[in-house]
This record gives C-alpha cells, sequence and structure tokens, in this order.
C-alpha cells in the first residue's frame, strides 16, 4: 500500500545532456508542487564534437564512445525506474552535417528521442536553470555558458531572458582551431586571445554599454573545473562548487598555470578531469576575456546547466 501511495505521488524523471564534449545526466524524482530530490547527477567526457570544426562532421569514434555512455545512462534509468526522458544535443550536433544519423542511431539502439537545441533554445534552459537554481532578486543579470563548441550569453532582466547570444567559441573549438602545440606556443595563444577579443567587441561591444549587471553567473563544465581546481578538490563536489565565487584573479593564475605544462602534465592537476586537460586552457582564457570586457572581478559558480533547466521545464508542466 505503501508503495503504490508513493508511485501515485511521486515521478522520476531525467535530462540528458549530449554537449560538444561532454554527456551530463540529471535523474530527479518531483515530489510535490515545485519541489524535486536529485537521485543521479554525473557527466562523462566523450568528446563526441571531436573534429566537428575542421570537417563538418560526426566522428565514427566520438558516435562509438557516446553511444556507450548513453547505453550506461539508460541502464541507471531503468533501475532507478525512470518514467520519462528527456534528450537534447547542443552545437556538435547542430553543426555536424551528420547529427541526423547520429540522432536515428539513439532513436534505433535506444527508443530515444533526441532534440537538437537551437542557440536561443539552449539559451533559454540555460538561463531558466539559473534563474530557478540561484533565486536571485538582482534585477540584471548576466549568464555566461561556456561549452565545447559554443558559448551562449544571456542577459536577464527582471526574472525574463532580455536578450541572448549564441558564439561559435568553445573550449574544443578553440584548442582545435588555435592551440595545435604541446605545449602551447606563446604566438599560438596571442593569436587566440586577439580572435577571442575581436569576437566579443564585435559581438557584444553594445551590451557592454548597458546597465551594470547586479550578478553574473558561470555555468557548465569549464568553470566547474575552475572552481574545483581552486578548492584542490581530488573528488568533485557539487556542494562545494554550486554557488561558490571565481575571481579574476584566480582564471589568471590558472592559466599561467596550464600555459606553463604540456598536456600530460595538466593531467595531474587536482580538480582536473584529465580528459579536460587538453581544452581547459581555450576555455579559460575565454572566460578571462569576457571578464576583461564586462570589468568583472569575480562569477557565481553554478553547477546546475541545461540538464536543470529541462527538469525546472518539466516541474512547470507538472503544476502549470
Amino acid at each position: 500500500m505503501q508503495s503504490a501511495c508513493r508511485k501515485a505521488e511521486t515521478k522520476r524523471f531525467a535530462a540528458i545532456d549530449i554537449g560538444t564534449n561532454t554527456i551530463l545526466l540529471l535523474i530527479a524524482e518531483i515530489v510535490g508542487k515545485d519541489s524535486f530530490k536529485a537521485l543521479e547527477d554525473q557527466a562523462v567526457m566523450t568528446r563526441l564534437g571531436e573534429g566537428v570544426d575542421r570537417n563538418g562532421l560526426l566522428s565514427e569514434a566520438g558516435q562509438r564512445r557516446s553511444l556507450e555512455v548513453l547505453r550506461s545512462y539508460l541502464s541507471r534509468c531503468r533501475r532507478l525506474r525512470v518514467e520519462e526522458v528527456a534528450v537534447i544535443g547542443t552545437s556538435a550536433l547542430r553543426d555536424a552535417a551528420n547529427a541526423a544519423e547520429f540522432r536515428a542511431l539513439v532513436k534505433r539502439e535506444l527508443k530515444w528521442d533526441l532534440r537538437i537545441l537551437s542557440g536561443e533554445e539552449e539559451a533559454g534552459y540555460s538561463y531558466l536553470a539559473v534563474q530557478r537554481g540561484i533565486q536571485s532578486q538582482t534585477s540584471e543579470m548576466l549568464v555566461i555558458d561556456v561549452g565545447g563548441g559554443s558559448t551562449e550569453l544571456i542577459w536577464g532582466r527582471a526574472g525574463r531572458l532580455h536578450r541572448w547570444t549564441s558564439l561559435q567559441m568553445g573550449g574544443v573549438r578553440l584548442t582545435e582551431r588555435f592551440l595545435p602545440s604541446d605545449p602551447v606556443q606563446e604566438e599560438e595563444f596571442a593569436r587566440l586571445t586577439k580572435t577571442i577579443d575581436d569576437e566579443l567587441q564585435a559581438t557584444l561591444g553594445d551590451w557592454v554599454r548597458g546597465p551594470t549587471f547586479g550578478l553574473t553567473v558561470g555555468i557548465a563544465g569549464t568553470f566547474t573545473t575552475l572552481a574545483a581546481i581552486e578548492k584542490g578538490l581530488r573528488r568533485y563536489s557539487h556542494s562545494e562548487v554550486h554557488g561558490s565565487l571565481l575571481s579574476r584573479a584566480t582564471v589568471q593564475r590558472q592559466i599561467a598555470l596550464f600555459k606553463s605544462k604540456t598536456v600530460a602534465e595538466r593531467k595531474k592537476i587536482p580538480g582536473l578531469e584529465p580528459k579536460r586537460a587538453d581544452v581547459i586552457l581555450a576555455g579559460a582564457l575565454l572566460i578571462d576575456r569576457i571578464m576583461d570586457l564586462f570589468r568583472l572581478e569575480r562569477i557565481l559558480v553554478s553547477d546546475q546547466g541545461i540538464r536543470y533547466g529541462l527538469l525546472y521545464e518539466r516541474l512547470g508542466r507538472e503544476h502549470g
């Protein structure tokens, strides 16, 4: 009887975010109105978008690695008796000419409908995740989502999405395009810095002349990794990273650290996931240049990204 009552009152929902670098899984139990309990929250780096910037195609190896992780997520969903699964893809799947083939593969093998988000949809889910997860009362908020293939900047005003933009810059894309050497050469680093600055100024120049943002929030793996490194976390901790502050001085210190090491040496840095070691420098530099453009001294870090936006949307449908 107790089990039947529990099933009638609760539902289990999974959100899967297939990114250029990482595939994330959130499994939550929806309990009552606007309430949930996270049962599973994990991320595995598969580098699905490897080479997409260069040749416009998802590689067979990247698809194979990603499908293997998705299979493991399906098994986890079954074990936890998940009733509904939302699966989305972002930059790499937007850009790859053979994305439809990967969608068909996911449908055939896992029976999941993979939805590829537009840049606007991605920005919307990111903003929803921050708005509900941080619950700030500030009237002007900037959300920065640095991914592997793209970066979304979202301007929130009075609790609503006011403006957004999606830049074709991310840790994987910039590394593949500008940083071929190991260790990175000074001229490569200088060229990347100038490219980022030029693109940011061209795209966001009018944003800078707008109001001062009362709060800036950074989401996704580059931000959470920099926070984990700053705290020296040998094992990632959601509670220690979510809501922490990342100063520009910290970002610049870590950039200097990454520049001074080979990829193999970076893998030994506490808090840095070894599979992210090759792309962390480009991602950190992108964050630094955004902070420079907006004259930001610190950023609030959130580890609740798009997958949480999907969950909050689901809660809204449940009780709307």
